[in-house]
């Protein structure tokens, strides 16, 4: 993947993608701070201090760390992170807070896919996953990454909460954004620019598979559904998915509801 480049300004927000392996995290200048939204693996650890020094943040500089949701792929990195700087402020979902703490991908809601041809292209997941980290990944580490319990320090967000209220100097809001998972939260500036882990995505070979923007696993497709319609009547413009390239929300209004319930398959991570 290619370096952090900063996305120009918009309205206030400037958000500065850190490129990792598999994932796209995200930086957001607020005042003289930034706040970091995902991690990436456990063993992207060299390329995000790579595209950190890119970027030219020091981990002093980050007051904020919002994680989307819990996969391994958005929370592998927490406790590399808080180790460089441990006043960072760590933000997430109450059903986060629990599901960090087992550091495990939750399997007890059934996983699914969105057609037959996401069903093959997971068969080779593991090995995809090898090539893209540029190591061999053990079966057992697929789904697990280091466990993290919430800190005094940290903060929970429920239903929407502004960022200000977070101690955060940016006009915008965390507002909760299940069906990828149940514990899925996006972060919406007042701009429109609308950072949402994976409760979008724009990766070109889903895309060529079906995808049309959505993850190619959900948990729920009735509330990854919903959760794009609150994207739209929350004003969003243009959407940062963590996987794939950045894209305006006209293509979450034309791709509405347009992956089937009955299309779906069930898929065991285990």
């Amino acid at each position: 993947m290619g370096s952090s480049t900063p996305v120009k300004k918009s309205n206030g927000s400037s958000i500065i993608p850190l490129r990792l392996s598999v994932t796209n995290c995200f930086l957001a200048k607020a005042g003289d701070r930034y706040i970091l939204v995902d991690t990436g693996f456990e063993d992207d650890w060299h390329l995000f201090l790579r595209r950190l020094k890119e970027a030219h943040v020091q981990f002093s500089q980050i007051s904020h760390l919002i994680l989307t949701h819990h996969h391994n792929d958005h929370s592998g990195l927490l406790r590399n992170i808080l180790r460089e700087n441990d006043s960072i402020n760590v933000v997430m979902s109450p059903l986060c807070k629990e599901l960090v703490a087992k550091g495990e991908n939750d399997t007890t809601r059934k996983w699914l896919l969105l057609n037959r041809r996401f069903a093959v292209l997971m068969r080779g997941w593991r090995l995809l996953l090898s090539l893209s980290l540029k190591k061999i990944v053990p079966k057992e580490k697929l789904n697990t990454f280091p466990p993290y319990q919430m800190r005094t320090s940290d903060l929970v967000v429920t239903e929407e909460t502004a960022l200000r209220d977070l101690g955060i100097a940016l006009d915008g809001k965390i507002v909760e954004t299940p069906g990828h998972t149940a514990d899925s939260v996006s972060i919406l500036f007042d701009d429109g620019n609308f950072l949402v882990g994976d409760a979008a995505a724009n990766v070109s070979i889903f895309q060529f598979l079906g995808a049309k923007y959505s993850a190619h696993i959900v948990t729920d497709l009735r509330a990854f559904y919903e959760s794009w319609e609150k994207l739209i009547a929350a004003g969003a413009r243009r959407i940062y998915p963590a996987h794939g390239s950045p894209f305006a929300v006209e293509q979450l209004k034309t791709n509405l509801w347009k992956n089937k319930s009955e299309n779906l398959i069930s898929y065991s991570p285990r």
